[in-house]
C-alpha cells in the first residue's frame, strides 16, 4: 500500500507539474530523492521515539518490513532532501513543495490503509457496542507462539486478553480515520491549488489542516504513549508546526495585500 501511495502520489504530482510548466523529468528525479529522504527521515524519527526499545535490539532499527515509519519524520526528511535538489536544479523549493504535497496527501491515505492491514497505528479500546469498533486477531507462528497482531500482543501484555482468546478487544480503527482524513485533504488541496496566491501556500495549508487532525487522532491511538505534558511525540511536533504554518500563511497574505 505504501508503494501504491508512492505511485499514485507521483502521478498526481505530475499533473501539477504540467500545470506549472515544469519539465516532468526534472520533477520525477526530485520525487525519487524526496521519497528516499522521506523514508530515511520516517525511520529515524520512529527509532528516536522508541530509542529505549531499539537500544536493546539495535538490529531492529533496520527491519523496516516490521513497520515503524513516522509521518512527521518522513515529511521533514522528504522536504529537506527535495528542497536541496530543487534548488540545485534551479527550481523554486516552495513551488516543488506545493506540487508534492498534493500527492503526499493521497499517498498518505493509501499508506494508512496499509497500516490497517498490517495492524500497526492501532486505536484505543472502545465499548463492545461502539459503532466503529474493529477487532484484530491473534496470530501464531509455525511453533504455535503468539506473534501478532500488534493489538493482540498489546492487550495480552496488559492482561486484558489471554492466550486462549482468538481476538483482541475492540479498538478504534484509527488507521481508517487517518486514511479518510488524508483523502479529504487531498480533495481540498487539489481544488484550492489553482487559487493559491504565492508559492508555498498549498504546503502551508496542508500543515494547517493536518496538524489538528493528527492531534485528535493521537488521542484515539492505543500505541502512542505520552512523552511530555501528557502529549505524544506527534502532538508535540504538530503544535509548533501548526502555529508556524499559520503564521507564515497569514504573513504571506498580508504582504500581498500591502504590496
Amino acid at each position: 500500500m505504501m508503494m501504491m501511495g508512492f505511485i499514485f502520489g507521483v502521478l498526481v504530482a505530475q499533473r501539477k507539474v504540467d500545470y506549472e510548466g515544469i519539465d516532468p523529468h526534472e520533477m520525477t528525479v526530485i520525487w525519487i530523492y524526496g521519497i528516499l529522504g522521506g523514508l530515511v527521515g520516517a525511520r529515524v524519527f520512529h527509532v528516536m521515539h522508541h530509542i529505549a526499545e531499539y537500544s536493546r535490539h539495535p538490529l531492529g532499527m533496520f527491519m523496516v518490513q516490521k513497520g515503524g515509519l513516522s509521518f512527521y519524520g518522513g515529511v521533514i526528511g522528504g522536504v529537506i532532501v527535495a528542497g536541496i535538489f530543487c534548488r540545485r536544479r534551479g527550481l523554486s523549493p516552495l513551488k516543488c513543495l506545493d506540487i508534492g504535497v498534493v500527492g503526499i496527501a493521497l499517498g498518505l491515505a493509501l499508506a494508512r490503509i496499509g497500516c490497517f492491514l498490517h495492524g500497526c497505528c492501532y486505536g484505543r479500546r472502545v465499548a463492545d457496542d461502539f459503532i466503529f469498533r474493529v477487532y484484530f486477531p491473534k496470530i501464531t507462528d509455525a511453533s504455535g507462539n503468539v506473534s501478532g497482531s500488534h493489538v493482540f500482543l498489546h492487550h495480552l501484555k496488559q492482561g486484558w486478553v489471554g492466550f486462549a482468546d482468538s481476538m483482541a478487544l475492540p479498538v478504534h480503527p484509527t488507521q481508517l480515520y487517518s486514511a479518510l482524513g488524508a483523502f479529504a485533504l487531498f480533495l481540498v488541496l487539489s481544488n484550492v491549488y489553482k487559487y493559491k496566491k504565492r508559492d508555498g501556500e498549498v504546503f502551508l495549508l496542508f500543515v494547517i489542516l493536518y496538524a489538528p487532525m493528527r492531534f485528535y487522532w493521537e488521542m484515539l491511538r492505543g500505541d502512542s504513549a505520552p512523552v511530555l505534558f501528557g502529549l505524544t511525540v506527534s502532538q508535540l511536533v504538530g503544535i509548533p508546526a501548526f502555529l508556524l504554518a499559520l503564521f507564515m500563511f497569514i504573513r504571506g497574505r498580508r504582504r500581498l495585500e500591502s504590496a
